[in-house]
């Protein structure tokens, strides 16, 4: 058995550099992803955030025209308290939005923090559930609040 056996061995810096560069790209795609979905999500809640402001100008607009007008003509004064009032301006509001995706409509009274209106009734007359979005609103700068379900993935 003169024969002289060449044993093959493998070059090992290829296979260094292969599992390197799978973790390097795996590495990117995860930053890339990460920076998309960043991305996306700011962009949509700026998208949620326009039409949000938009339905509130529609609903602003309709409100004059249709009870702020009216009711200052027949009653002299805006009172919520009063039971026909409080019927129009709610007509009103759910005329307005129906068949947009509104969850929640609530109006603050100006002199105080006090709630107004609300869709939901159990909240009516509590005061200072406003927060910064309602100081900030008085000082005439347009705000918003998201609410979010879930967790931060969700």
């Amino acid at each position: 058995m003169g024969k002289t056996e060449e044993k093959i061995k493998p070059f090992r810096l290829v296979k260094y550099f292969s599992f390197s560069s799978i973790i390097v790209l795996f590495a990117g795609i995860l930053v890339l992803t990460a920076l998309n979905t960043h991305w996306i999500r700011k962009t949509q809640l700026k998208k949620s955030e326009e039409y949000a402001f938009l339905i509130a100008a529609n609903l602003n607009n309709q409100l004059f025209m249709q009870f702020f007008i009216p009711v200052s003509l027949k009653y002299g004064k805006i009172q919520l308290r009063n039971k026909e009032q409080s019927q129009i301006i709610d007509n009103v509001i759910r005329g307005t939005l129906h068949g947009y995706k509104v969850d929640n409509v609530t109006i603050y009274g100006v002199e105080r923090n006090v709630i107004s209106y609300s869709f939901d009734k159990n909240l009516l007359g509590k005061e200072n559930l406003g927060g910064q979005e309602y100081y900030r609103a008085l000082s005439g700068e347009p705000t918003t609040k998201l609410v979010q379900k879930g967790n931060y993935f969700q």
